[in-house]
């Protein structure tokens, strides 16, 4: 009895795989590498990306603590360069933005500030405060007040703080390799302003603070 035999060619292709098929398998395994690799920068940016929110708002909100815990007279007498009765509103302007400079990631609580801890960077955040006031216009006080007479006609104080840190962490916006964070001003972080900057992170806090060195009679 005689057995048929497939013919060379057919045989030859069940044996193995042919070049074609090699190299498609190839350039499909190159592309998902390429995707996992491009998946994997984008996950690194955006968990540095969080770290740096994240440390942010600890900053502003221990700013705005430091800011709070003023009196309200105290904050009408002195502005924050320590200038005796200030006009409202008034802000850091004066102060040297170097001396409102904040660590990314500070030490423990029990670890002194002098020590760099991993991932430290000394003066990643720059912190910019402002007090504003609100008073009935029908019943104004003057600029500056005479707080011997006029405390009573402000009715709060606005307390914003602002903090903002160069954002390296996306490639798609670089920013300069010599802008520094004593550099940064808070119109770089207003998308209306011709000065905005996309490489500028920031996080903003606002407080109304009442009135509460007047006793109002019951």
């Amino acid at each position: 009895m005689s057995v048929s035999r497939p013919a060379p060619r057919l045989a030859a292709r069940q044996a193995g795989f042919t070049l074609m098929e090699v190299l498609v398998a190839i350039v499909l395994f190159a592309i998902s590498v390429v995707g996992l690799v491009a998946m994997d920068a984008r996950s690194a940016e955006a968990q540095r990306a969080s770290n740096l929110l994240r440390d942010g708002e600890r900053v502003a909100q221990d700013a705005m603590a430091e800011l709070a815990s003023r009196g309200f007279v105290d904050l009408l007498s002195t502005d924050f360069a320590g200038v005796p009765g200030p006009m409202l509103p008034y802000d850091d302007t004066l102060v040297a933005a170097s001396s409102r400079t904040r660590d990314f990631r500070r030490p423990p609580a029990d670890v002194p500030d002098a020590t760099n801890v991993p991932g430290s960077i000394r003066g990643k955040y720059l912190v910019v405060r402002s007090v504003d006031w609100v008073y009935d216009v029908a019943n104004a006080p003057s600029n500056p007040p005479d707080l011997a007479t006029e405390l009573s006609r402000i009715n709060a104080l606005v307390l914003d703080v602002t903090v903002m840190w160069v954002d390296d962490s996306n490639p798609a916006f670089p920013p300069p390799a010599d802008l520094s964070t004593t550099d940064l001003v808070p119109s770089m972080v207003d998308p209306a302003s011709v000065d905005f900057a996309p490489y500028v992170g920031s996080v903003k806090l606002r407080t109304v603070r009442a009135n509460d060195a007047v006793v109002v009679p019951p």
